[in-house]
């Protein structure tokens, strides 16, 4: 069926005259009545009662001009959203995050984001940073906000920033009474860390950073939680390790001391495929651009 024919038997049901219906849809009326016939010929039903005089619809061609109205309503939808969705105005957009995102860009970003395009349906999902790396792969998430280095094969990846570590100490611990702890003086204390798996960089470079301070470092427990691994300080059982932009939220049960001279950072960015097809990213990696240029993080 040629849409055109719907539509020019929409305009005849409308004007019940085919002289004004091809007026108006700028066609002679002998095109327009060889179109209504071969529409009625194709659905093999008559839609057209006509005289000399008059032009009525039957209640066949009833019935058909309310499912016409209706294909015409649903095709302009259909391109209106189709449009809407290549300029990123409605979508979907999948955000994965590590806790540093909620301290730093991950807030201002969203509230700009949704204040653009607040039909935009936004799912998030917080994930330590290998699972996100794994997402962005599998076409799960579409920006990933992250800690470096990571297995950039396929990604666009953005530094937003790099962050010291703090000492993690018991409440009553003798470490507690200097003013910042160096590497050598972990040397004979119990670690709770991260597990490398989720940061092999990291993982490996703390290590080697104790390795050259002439120790092993003595890791009794290892979890991506950061909760757990405060509770396990706050036990007594062992000392980790945090970003200093979570200083305040460590809780009144432990304490936090700066590393001296620790050449270890945590480094935090943003990624994302490089041949993403949705709209939506490129919008939201543009706000982004714009909050890195002028804020301070």
């Amino acid at each position: 069926m040629d849409f055109r024919q719907i539509q020019y038997f929409i305009a005849i049901a409308e004007d019940l005259h085919f002289n004004r219906a091809a007026d108006r849809l700028q066609i002679t009326q002998p095109a327009l009545s060889k179109q209504i016939a071969s529409l009625e010929k194709m659905l093999g039903v008559q839609l057209l009662f006509r005289t000399k005089r008059t032009v009525e619809l039957t209640h066949a061609g009833q019935t058909f001009l309310r499912q016409a109205r209706q294909l015409v309503h649903q095709r302009e939808k259909a391109i209106e959203i189709t449009r809407r969705t290549g300029s990123g105005d409605i979508g979907h957009l999948t955000i994965s995050f590590t806790k540093t995102a909620t301290q730093t860009v991950l807030p201002s970003l969203l509230r700009q984001f949704l204040q653009r395009y607040p039909k935009v349906e936004i799912d998030m999902i917080e994930l330590a940073t290998e699972a996100q790396v794994a997402a962005l792969n599998q076409n799960a998430v579409d920006l990933a906000f992250l800690h470096p280095p990571i297995d950039q094969r396929g990604l666009q990846v953005h530094p937003i920033l790099k962050e010291s570590f703090v000492a993690v100490l018991p409440l009553d611990h003798s470490l507690g009474q200097r003013s910042a702890v160096s590497i050598e003086a972990l040397a004979n204390e119990p670690l709770i860390i991260h597990p490398r798996k989720e940061g092999p960089a990291l993982y490996d470079g703390f290590l080697q950073v104790c390795q050259a301070s002439g120790f092993q470092p003595k890791i009794i427990k290892e979890s991506i939680s950061l909760q757990t691994r405060l509770c396990f300080v706050a036990a007594g059982i062992g000392i980790t390790f945090v970003s200093d932009r979570f200083q305040s939220l460590v809780g009144k049960n432990v304490i936090c001391r700066p590393l001296k001279n620790c050449p270890v950072f945590l480094e935090f960015g943003a990624a994302w495929r490089q041949r993403s097809t949705n709209p939506a990213l490129l919008n939201a990696t543009k706000i982004l651009d714009k909050l890195l240029a002028t804020a301070k993080l």
